[in-house]
């Protein structure tokens, strides 16, 4: 987690339930369903520095490719924008989605960006990619519904 946040002293591990109508917003923003295990609870951590001064989020992702789950890790700065990401752990016989060439393309992307990954997802061919993409559009969509919309 400090490989996106370098500053980090600390961090916080939030967990937030998710209610069948959360998920039936998330799913719906998504459009596709959560993964089994992936229903009925969110968790993210805040990454803390100097003083306990939070410096962002990191969210420990995994979508299922074609020969199993992919692992990744990503950090939202304050303002919602993928500070950085890197792949964990993947089985995909094709690996190309763990180039920086593909990643970077997330750096600067955010909140507001769901849509466009929509987009970019349904013109995926690589299925590892597309994991990706739908990895990061899903915790994207319910960091969104879940932290920081009242009642989330």
């Amino acid at each position: 987690m400090t490989k996106i946040f370098p500053a980090a002293r600390d961090y916080r591990t939030v967990t937030v339930p998710i209610s069948p109508a959360r998920r039936q917003a998330i799913e719906k923003a998504i459009g596709f369903p959560l993964l089994p295990g992936q229903r009925e609870q969110f968790q993210y951590y805040v990454m803390t520095g100097e003083k306990g001064r939070a410096l962002g989020t990191i969210i420990a992702a995994s979508q299922k490719g074609e020969y199993g789950a992919i692992e990744f890790v990503f950090g939202l700065d304050p303002a919602g924008t993928i500070a950085g990401i890197y792949v964990q752990r993947a089985r995909e016989r094709d690996q190309s989605f763990r180039e920086r060439a593909f990643l970077d393309r997330f750096v600067g992307q955010g909140l507001a960006d769901t849509e466009r990954l929509r987009e970019r997802r349904s013109r995926e061919r690589n299925r590892g990619a597309g994991a990706v993409l739908e990895g990061v559009l899903k915790e994207l969509v319910a960091f969104r519904e879940l932290a920081q919309k009242p009642g989330g």
